[in-house]
């Protein structure tokens, strides 16, 4: 499939979700041996998600771009790549952090300690932990609304996403799973009408 991107990023951030959701959160006197190793695991798949997402990204910013039919449009897919790219970089400096203190911890409970070092920085909880990170799905979403609105993407695909959005935004567990297996149908779903469409297109030029 050409948009790999497009199943590689949901289904790492779901991973990364039922790692931290399943194993880390309910299991706090897991053994350091093992807490460690899921702990960089779950947010290397997150890294590798958002990294993906950042493809992913850009492709929908160049297709809004093509298919806005007035300065106004252009720049309101301009905008929301913007905010998107920014809440994307909020969220992989979380991870990069989130890694940095597990590395130097020697136990679970040294996390806390030097985590808190961190977040003592001025305005460093509102950027990498606060709404900003937030800021990637939101955009996401209502770029792939305009999308759909100028008939770039089929309807129901996007309005899965922004489904999907909402459910993660709600930060409940099984409606965060929920909405990230939405995502990753609906991500499938455009990326493969993508490829089916450039099948045919060139099928009907030869």
């Amino acid at each position: 499939m050409k948009h790999k991107a497009f199943v590689l990023a949901p289904a790492f951030l779901l991973i990364g979700v039922l790692a931290m959701k399943f194993g880390w959160k309910p299991n706090p006197d897991l053994d350091w041996s093992v807490a460690f190793p899921l702990w960089i695991g779950a947010h290397l798949a997150y890294i590798a998600g958002n990294v993906a997402f950042g493809f992913v990204l850009v492709t929908w910013w160049r297709w809004g771009r093509d298919a806005a039919r007035s300065p106004v449009e252009r720049g309101a897919v301009h905008t929301l790549t913007g905010l998107g790219a920014v809440g994307l970089v909020a969220m992989l400096g979380q991870m990069v952090i989130d890694l940095l203190v597990a590395f130097e911890a020697d136990s679970r409970a040294d996390m806390s300690a030097i985590s808190d070092r961190y977040h003592d920085i001025p305005g460093f909880d509102a950027f990498f932990y606060g709404a900003i990170p937030a800021m990637h799905l939101g955009a996401t979403a209502l770029l792939l609304v305009l999308l759909a609105v100028r008939g770039r993407v089929a309807a129901w695909p996007a309005a899965a996403y922004f489904a999907g959005t909402v459910a993660i935004g709600t930060q409940l567990i099984p409606l965060m799973v929920a909405g990230g297996v939405v995502l990753g149908v609906s991500m499938y779903a455009i990326a493969r009408a993508e490829t089916v469409g450039a099948r045919v297109h060139v099928g009907a030029a030869s």
